[in-house]
């Protein structure tokens, strides 16, 4: 392939599969040093990738792209700044139609149901069936390109941080069937088992539900953070906790790939072996064998009960994971 000049990727939709995709992005910094590469992602996901690996970042919100006069100046945006070559990490046809529109001359990406017409180049989407990490998937577009495909992940190490006595936890996920239902048992457990540690609860402003319950325990050196903290806020947060709970959500690989945080992760439908966090310091606490888990996907059609392999998880299942790790 030609060296192009100016290239542009889109990015995975979600917070963790983002994070996922950065051996991908330092991959491609490699292969082309030379050339201006921008981002265009989701607003809220702006900020996560250093300077050095990506040039600009585009962001737009979700709704930008079903109103036509705003997708219009969008492929016109991309159009005026003559990319040469253009990466779709996401297979879905409105992200392949963007670059399609825009008369990119080289579009490389995923195809599923049909979107590889669009593109010039194309690898299926294989999901869980490859039998591979998320994050080798997205690594997998550069074969396209030929080369070596370097496979490695270099997360710069935060500057040491005195670590304080709290703990995080995140008790949403951006699907709804990937929450485990018995956080709260866990945060009064945790409160009353850890007389002098603070939890501070974090989330996004979709998962303000939570707030209420919270807020009805009432319970001293509890900090409600749902809605309150940006992308940094959280990162540089999780990095001076003691410990980060989470769903197989986008704070579990944000605390551990970016942030190197000590994180315990909770796995219902999601596989570990799939999209399980790339930090030097996770642990899984995994449901007990059912014949439709991992499943890996945002509905619940299970014969055994909806949220069957979640609820399997015990509270004190989790404490005990826990304390383990406190302990190490």
């Amino acid at each position: 392939m030609d060296q192009p000049r100016q290239i542009i990727v889109r990015t995975p939709n979600w917070l963790g599969d983002h994070v996922m995709a950065l051996a991908f992005y330092q991959a491609l910094r490699t292969r082309f040093p030379e050339a201006s590469i921008t981002a265009l992602m989701p607003h809220a996901l702006k900020g996560l990738v250093l300077k050095t690996v990506i040039d600009e970042e585009w962001g737009f919100h979700k709704n930008d792209l079903k109103n036509r006069s705003k997708r219009n100046k969008l492929v016109t945006q991309i159009q005026d700044r003559q990319f040469d070559l253009s990466i779709n990490l996401n297979s879905s046809w409105s992200s392949h139609w963007l670059f399609f529109r825009a008369k990119i001359p080289q579009r490389l990406g995923f195809s599923q149901g049909g979107t590889g017409i669009l593109a010039t180049q194309s690898l299926p989407w294989r999901g869980i069936k490859s039998g591979q990490h998320k994050s080798q998937l997205y690594l997998g577009v550069l074969e396209l390109m030929g080369g070596v495909v370097i496979n490695a992940l270099n997360v710069v190490k935060p500057a040491s941080e005195v670590k304080e006595d709290f703990i995080v936890l995140a008790p949403g996920a951006a699907h709804p069937l990937r929450e485990w239902p018995y956080f709260l048992e866990l945060l009064i457990e945790l409160h009353r088992q850890l007389p002098r540690t603070r939890i501070k609860v974090v989330g996004t402003h979709l998962e303000e539900s939570w707030q209420s319950r919270i807020r009805r325990l009432n319970l001293e050196r509890v900090d409600d953070l749902i809605g309150k903290t940006s992308l940094s806020d959280l990162l540089h947060l999780c990095r001076r906790s003691r410990l980060v709970i989470a769903n197989d959500s986008g704070v579990a690989h944000l605390a551990a790939t970016c942030g190197q945080a000590t994180t315990l992760v909770i796995f219902g439908p999601g596989s570990p072996n799939y999209i399980a966090p790339q930090g030097t310091q996770v642990s899984c606490v995994t449901p007990k064998s059912l014949p439709c888990s991992p499943c890996e996907k945002a509905y619940c059609r299970a014969p055994f009960g909806y949220q069957a392999c979640l609820k399997r998880i015990s509270t004190e299942e989790v404490l005990g994971a826990v304390f383990r790790v406190l302990s190490l």
